[in-house]
C-alpha cells in the first residue's frame, strides 16, 4: 500500500475518532459494513474514482471503530454480493481490481437483497453492534420487502444509516428513517448532493449523528449488552 494512502487514512481516523468523540461514543467498538449501489446510473461513480475515494473514507471509519480495522462490504443491485473485506493492506486500487474487474455497474436497484444478507450474517448476539453505511443514487423497485426486512433488522444488533447521493428527493429512504412497525428505530438518512465534495469532518458527524440514540434504545431493550 502506498505510504501516502496509509498516511492519508490515519488522518481519516483522527476525524473518525473526533466525530465520535462528538456524539458521546468514544471508545465505541463496533462492526463496520459499507453497502454499494451498482446500479446502471452509478457508474461514472466507480469510473472515476468517486467510489475509491469514499471507501477510503469509510475505512478510516472503520479503522477508529473496529478491532480489526476492516470494512464488510457488499455490493447490490438486481441481486446482492458479498465482497473481501477491504483493509488498510487491500484497500489500494480496491475498486478496480475487485469491484470493476468483476462486476457490470449497471443493474437495476433493489434494496432487500442486501438488507436480508446482513440480517443472516449478523444476528444475535454479536460481539459489537453492526454500523451499517448504505449508499444509494436511487429509488428501488422492491419497496415491501425492502420495508419488511428493515424491521424484521430491528431486533437485530445492527444499525443502518442510509446515504442518498445526488439531486433525488429519496422520498422512500425518508420513509424508511421514520418506519412504523419496528422493534427500536434502526435506520438514519442522510441526503449528500455530492459525497465527493463534502468535508471529512462534515461526513463523519453527519453518518454519527443517530448512531447514539440507537445504541441507547439497543442497550435499554436488550439487543446489546448494558
Amino acid at each position: 500500500m502506498a505510504i501516502d494512502l496509509r498516511k492519508r487514512i490515519v488522518d481519516l481516523s483522527k476525524k473518525a475518532a473526533f466525530a465520535a468523540n462528538k456524539h458521546g461514543i468514544e471508545g465505541q467498538r463496533a462492526q463496520v459494513v459499507l453497502v454499494l449501489d451498482i446500479s446502471a446510473s452509478m457508474n461514472a461513480l466507480y469510473k472515476t474514482g468517486v467510489v475509491q475515494r469514499v471507501i477510503e473514507r469509510i475505512l478510516g471509519l472503520a479503522v477508529t471503530f473496529d478491532d480489526d480495522g476492516q470494512i464488510d462490504l457488499l455490493l447490490f443491485g438486481t441481486h446482492a454480493y458479498r465482497l473481501p473485506p477491504v483493509t488498510l493492506d487491500e484497500i489500494d486500487g480496491y475498486v478496480e481490481r475487485v469491484i470493476l474487474s468483476q462486476y457490470k455497474i449497471r443493474e437495476a436497484t433493489n434494496y432487500a437483497p442486501p438488507l436480508r444478507l446482513i440480517r443472516d450474517q449478523y444476528p444475535l448476539p454479536q460481539p459489537a453492534p453492526v454500523f451499517v453505511i448504505f449508499l444509494t443514487d436511487g429509488a428501488n423497485a422492491d419497496k415491501p420487502a425492502s420495508a419488511d426486512t428493515l424491521r424484521e433488522l430491528s431486533a437485530q444488533p445492527v444499525f443502518v444509516q442510509f446515504v442518498g447521493i445526488g439531486k433525488e428527493d429519496f422520498p422512500f429512504l425518508h420513509k424508511l428513517d421514520e418506519l412504523p412497525g419496528r422493534f427500536i428505530d434502526n435506520a438514519g438518512f442522510m441526503p449528500v448532493n455530492d459525497i465527493d465534495v463534502i468535508k471529512d469532518a462534515e461526513l463523519y458527524d453527519r453518518l454519527l449523528n443517530e448512531f447514539p440514540q440507537w445504541l441507547k434504545a439497543a442497550r435499554e431493550n436488550g439487543i446489546l449488552a448494558a
